[in-house]
């Protein structure tokens, strides 16, 4: 067999498999403990808040503009996976930290060893003839599908985090982020948190949307402003927060919504029908006539060539109001838990996956197949 089409077979055969497998260990690790994760993360970055706070009284540190939690790839080569939280400002953004937290992210980079551990057998196998320097090579680029669940907990652990008085007493620039990727690279780094002080007027915002910039509006910031009414059908707001924010009759129909946050949103008459809405999260929105049909949310879904799983969360309802809203013929793993549903329509509903209160069980409007496919939770 050629020396290409042996590592082709290996890749398909054996590293990708193996790969996949591990990513789906440490997705169910994560899924089980995520609570305990964040009560381990959240004391670290509240020291860190702290420090912040004695650079800006000591006049080392202006406006904070980033919070960065980054990955420390040569220690993570050394066996010692870890992330060095540290701040900037905007003069310090290209600067070189000189100290910073570290936080031992050995939970994740345990399954990537194994990995590792297990492709190496797997050389063995193929009688040495899969090159050991191109393996490690291939297996360094393959590092996302672990690190992005050092994103998700960190994504999961801002909603407490924002709450602290340590980090709300920190001196803000107008545009504030916090951000997860590997140091000293720009381009391997996400948004977790994004806060934007100066916000567009109504009018404005609502041209700016509706002028329908490519990739413009993922990861925004978006608050206190009136947007009802407006056209914003397949447009990408994937992570975008949307914070007390009136959206209602406007239209996000085919509209990709992955991670996107509506918070205390007044959403009635909104159309959101066949949208893409995997961790969508809605809780505490009024969604009064709201049109999900033909939506698409799933829990769980495994892309296997990236070796990634969306729907982490699944879509989230708790606290809204979703009387008279349908969802005809829609796709949905949503938790309906603490929502008020009168007279919402699920005809033709896909419901497996979702998570109701018992007390609504016969409240609902649902098939026996509808029923049975739904978690029944005591409230």
């Amino acid at each position: 067999m050629h020396q290409m089409e042996l590592w082709q077979q290996f890749l398909e055969q054996e590293a990708l498999p193996l790969r996949n497998a591990q990513v789906h260990k440490l997705h169910e690790f994560y899924i089980a403990n995520r609570s305990e994760i964040v009560q381990g993360f959240v004391p670290l970055f509240g020291t860190l808040c702290e420090q912040i706070l004695l650079q800006q009284e000591r006049g080392e540190l202006q406006s904070c503009s980033t919070i960065h939690v980054s990955l420390m790839r040569t220690r993570l080569i050394q066996g010692d996976p870890a992330y060095m939280l540290h701040a900037s400002d905007r003069r310090q953004e290209s600067e070189v930290p000189v100290s910073g937290f570290l936080y031992d992210a050995s939970w994740i980079y345990s399954f990537m060893d194994q990995w590792i551990e297990e492709c190496e057998d797997g050389r063995r196998r193929y009688m040495n003839r899969i090159d050991q320097a191109a393996l490690e090579a291939w297996q360094a680029g393959q590092l996302y599908p672990f690190h992005i669940y050092m994103v998700l907990a960190v994504r999961h652990a801002m909603d407490t985090i924002r709450t602290m008085d340590s980090f709300e007493a920190i001196r803000k620039e107008v545009h504030f982020e916090v951000r997860v990727g590997e140091y000293q690279d720009q381009e391997v780094t996400e948004s977790v948190y994004r806060f934007n002080g100066l916000q567009r007027s109504s009018i404005a915002c609502k041209g700016w949307l509706e002028s329908r910039l490519p990739n413009e509006y993922i990861y925004e910031h978006i608050a206190g402003v009136n947007l009802c009414n407006g056209n914003y059908a397949e447009l990408d707001f994937n992570h975008a927060r949307f914070e007390e924010v009136d959206l209602s009759g406007s239209s996000f129909e085919g509209a990709s919504l992955l991670g996107t946050r509506f918070e205390r949103c007044q959403c009635t008459q909104s159309n959101y029908g066949q949208t893409l809405l995997i961790d969508t999260d809605f809780r505490d929105c009024n969604l009064t006539g709201a049109n999900f049909d033909g939506a698409w949310s799933e829990r769980d879904t495994f892309i296997e060539t990236h070796g990634l799983i969306y729907g982490i969360h699944g879509l989230r309802f708790q606290g809204a109001n979703l009387s008279h809203a349908t969802f005809r013929y829609a796709r949905i793993a949503g938790d309906f838990t603490g929502t008020e549903l009168e007279q919402v329509n699920f005809t033709g509903a896909d419901l497996s996956g979702s998570r109701m209160l018992a007390q609504d069980r016969f409240r609902v409007e649902l098939t026996s197949e509808q029923r049975a496919s739904v978690e029944w939770v005591e409230a």
